[in-house]
């Protein structure tokens, strides 16, 4: 595989969200996680990650209902972007979604929140929130991050446009796109610290739709002479932006 060698340790790894003292009680999915579906014995190390650090842990108790561990020593988690990125990723048939959700985690994006437009090919009561949620989980565990990306409930394009505000840069990757490509956009831009990614579905973007998302700040970039599925486009354009800012970096 490569890149980092998936490892056991990630596999034992919990996100929580609060940790106070010097032992912790988990119950419902984190308990079953660790005691039936990893086997998990007294004794057994467990990094619990909450807000950023990493904490190295023990089991000391299990029972039928919850799991108890000991908190060691932790560790700052320095996988984390420096830039905050959302994807808006207009909904996809099938298991596309998950693929989306899957591998922007291991890219680093921060939050990922499906939308409707008219040409989307499949209804929103389609796309499986809670299942994307626990994509995003196993995703943050296998790549060592930090948090767990936040997965919104899917929204309609009214809703997405009243969103774009926020942003310090908005990448709108269009098919029609004539003037401006991925490359020297990216280059382009300098010193953005929240981006917002918009990338339509199989069907596309009517033209009335393309045109209110450059109302709101949003600059048409071209992918090149190539069509892309939308899935593809997703990583593609997040791949492009974590590289042209640096996030590829080796950290010192």
């Amino acid at each position: 595989m490569a890149g980092n060698v998936v490892q056991e340790k990630s596999m034992r790894k919990i996100f929580i969200t609060s940790i106070d003292g010097q032992t912790v009680t988990l119950t419902g999915d984190s308990h079953a996680h660790l005691a039936y579906a990893m086997r998990s014995r007294v004794g057994d190390k467990v990094v619990l990650c909450c807000d950023k650090i990493d904490y190295d842990c023990e089991i000391i108790r299990i029972t039928k209902n919850e799991t108890v561990l000991s908190v060691g020593d932790y560790t700052p988690v320095t996988t984390e972007p420096e830039l905050d990125v959302t994807l808006y990723p207009a909904i996809l048939k099938g298991d596309k979604m998950e693929f989306v959700v899957q591998k922007c985690t291991e890219l680093g994006v921060n939050a990922i929140i499906p939308f409707t437009s008219a040409n989307c090919e499949c209804r929103p009561t389609a796309v499986r929130v809670d299942r994307l949620k626990k994509i995003a989980e196993e995703a943050s565990k296998q790549c060592g991050r930090g948090i767990i990306p936040n997965i919104g409930e899917v929204i309609d394009f009214p809703a997405l446009l009243n969103e774009l505000s926020s942003y310090d840069l908005i990448v709108f990757p269009y098919e029609n796109a004539k003037e401006t490509d991925l490359k020297s956009f990216l280059r382009s831009a300098s010193k953005v610290k929240k981006v917002a990614i918009i990338v339509g579905s199989e069907g596309g973007f009517r033209e009335d739709e393309a045109i209110k998302i450059e109302e709101m700040g949003a600059t048409a970039v071209s992918l090149g002479s190539r069509i892309m599925r939308a899935e593809t486009a997703s990583v593609a354009v997040l791949s492009a932006l974590m590289y042209e800012m640096g996030e590829w970096r080796i950290k010192q």
